[in-house]
């Protein structure tokens, strides 16, 4: 499956059904931190979902679907939590505001911009050639030295050094591709 938002968006049930099994429990999971009420989580996660169907026709076809879902999931708690405002119980009121205040921290919305940007990450990951990419996972993610790689590799520190700056600069370029206008992290 090349882009699940597509899928989905084209009505392909099966996609839905394999983006459902994967995030639910993660949805679960970041509502419950704000409503510590586990079924009335599990409730709104299903409900955020459900709109996914729903509403899939407004998908983008390039769009970061886990980043949309968990803009729906924060709406869909928030407007949860102002509802129990409501209560006369002033200890839950100040919980809840609470809450609300940290829903509405504008650090959530970087969290899902995060997700947004670590899609773009593995789009760029995915278009690189397979020695720059190797070489650049050693180095960036493993932590090898230059010398450690040529050295793992069979290769020279003068062509470790051109595949991460390859990799380097294919990330740039894929990264000004996929960003929104406008948009920088």
């Amino acid at each position: 499956m090349a882009n699940i938002a597509e899928d989905i968006r084209s009505g392909d049930v099966r996609a839905f059904e394999m983006f459902y099994r994967l995030e639910f429990n993660n949805l679960v999971h970041f509502i419950a931190s704000y409503t510590s009420d586990r079924e009335r989580s599990r409730d709104l996660a299903q409900e955020v979902l459900c709109l996914l169907w729903e509403k899939r026709a407004l998908i983008k076809p390039d769009s970061n679907l886990r980043s949309w879902v968990y803009t729906i999931a924060r709406n869909r708690t928030l407007n949860a939590l102002k509802e129990k405002k409501l209560f006369s119980d002033n200890s839950v009121r100040d919980t809840i505001d609470e809450r609300v205040a940290a829903l509405e921290d504008p650090s959530m919305e970087h969290f899902i911009d995060s997700l947004e940007l670590t899609s773009l990450i593995r789009k760029a990951f995915e278009t690189l050639p397979d020695t720059s990419e190797d070489t650049f996972r050693l180095s960036r993610i493993a932590g090898l030295t230059n010398r450690e790689i040529a050295e793992r590799k069979g290769i020279s520190m003068k062509s470790v050094e051109y595949h991460i700056k390859i990799s380097l600069r294919h990330f740039r370029k894929k990264l000004k591709e996929y960003l929104p206008e406008g948009k920088k992290y």
